[in-house]
């Protein structure tokens, strides 16, 4: 039971139970993608699509297991190509969980596309696919799935629904890149997939993100909508002696550095040991925390293996805000994340509250902590010794 007015918690002028703040997070960078970064800049091949992206395509393609990866300088550029390659009638309705990042949602909007809101499931932030059907009209052409935290969307259950009514399904896989849905890698689950590499997340390239998909002609004219409408990356790959490549498309520039391309090559060397260190955290929390009254932890989906982009708690939610800043007042900075897109300024006016009953409780209770694989034991330990007292416990 937590006591607001406990003299010893930091909030209230105590000592806190570290000096040295414990981030929310950090990127996982050590000496092998410096060099590579360096190697890249000294080979002089510094801009787009160059023979270092493309190997970090192969690598990301054979750890996944499909066909095509394009490498972008963004997961939100990686969603706009995945609808804008349909070519789908201005005014069609994409269907896009009420809690997820704005570039889910933008990707649709950006090819004149309108969307629809969908709830979640309380208890996890994914699309409850239990109400999924209710949304869709004569008007519906996609389905756009979550993978909040890294917990895969109940992706059988959405792949039939879709199937049934006709929908390309585009599954958003920014948060997920090595979780596993019934024994599958996310990235293989849908007609296309997009990952971010932004700094925050598992792997990174500093900026970027990726599509994926099995589907040669997807692949094909992404390839030149990435490259600004023009046939480069053929007349690039395929060493063609005419001299010059032409402008087949529309597109824009959304190639990502050679240089970038480098740090992800020695990412991918290396992610199956940066998600194993975060599992190994996650599951302390999980240890020291778990018996706590007022805290519960993200429903797994079931037959789902987590990569652990995010821990998060979820706690009562008239504590929610308080709980916060005690915590970062002992020295851990948790936070909320992000809003529900019905209540922010640009989506106002497509629910209620009331509409989105799941999504208003998931984010009236979540809070995140602390994860990331260089996170070290007396950090980790702070975290939860934080916790422990904030709680009471």
């Amino acid at each position: 039971m937590m006591d607001r007015q406990n003299k010893l918690l930091a909030i209230n002028g105590g000592k806190p139970v570290t000096g040295n703040p414990v981030l929310i997070h950090k990127p996982y960078l050590d000496e092998d993608d410096f060099a590579a970064v360096d190697r890249a800049v000294r080979s002089t091949f510094v801009s787009g699509d160059g023979p270092e992206c493309r190997r970090f395509e192969e690598m990301l393609a054979g750890y996944l297991g499909v066909k095509h990866v394009l490498f972008v300088n963004s997961a939100t550029a990686a969603l706009e190509l995945a609808f804008r390659v349909k070519n789908l009638p201005a005014g069609s309705e994409v269907i896009v969980p009420d809690f997820t990042y704005t570039s889910t949602a933008l990707g649709a909007v950006y090819n004149n596309l309108k969307i629809v809101l969908a709830d979640v499931h309380a208890d996890n932030g994914s699309i409850d696919v239990t109400k999924l059907e209710g949304y869709i009209t004569g008007r519906t052409v996609a389905i756009a799935p979550v993978d909040y935290a890294g917990i895969p969307a109940d992706m059988d259950a959405i792949n039939e629904i879709a199937r049934r009514h006709g929908l390309y399904v585009v599954h958003d896989t920014a948060q997920s890149l090595g979780s596993l849905y019934k024994g599958r890698r996310t990235g293989t689950l849908a007609d296309v997939s997009t990952f971010s590499f932004h700094g925050t997340k598992n792997l990174t390239t500093g900026e970027g993100g990726a599509v994926v998909t099995d589907d040669d002609n997807i692949a094909a004219r992404i390839r030149v909508l990435r490259e600004k409408g023009t046939d480069k990356h053929t007349f690039i790959t395929e060493n063609r002696t005419r001299g010059f490549y032409e402008y087949v498309d529309t597109g824009n520039s959304y190639v990502q550095s050679n240089i970038l391309g480098a740090l992800g090559v020695s990412q991918m060397k290396k992610i199956d040991k940066m998600n194993g260190l975060r599992k190994a955290i996650a599951e302390y929390y999980i240890e020291n925390l778990g018996s706590i009254s007022g805290i519960e932890f993200l429903r797994m989906t079931e037959g789902s293996v987590t990569n652990w982009h995010i821990f998060g708690i979820l706690v009562p939610p008239q504590e929610r805000y308080w709980v916060m800043d005690a915590l970062r007042d002992e020295g851990v900075m948790a936070n909320v994340h992000y809003s529900p897109l019905h209540t922010n300024r640009f989506y106002q006016g497509l629910a209620t509250d009331d509409e989105m009953p799941g999504s208003m409780k998931f984010f009236s209770r979540f809070l995140r902590l602390p994860l990331y694989p260089s996170l070290s034991q007396d950090e980790r330990e702070a975290v939860v010794r934080a916790v422990q007292k904030v709680f009471k416990y």
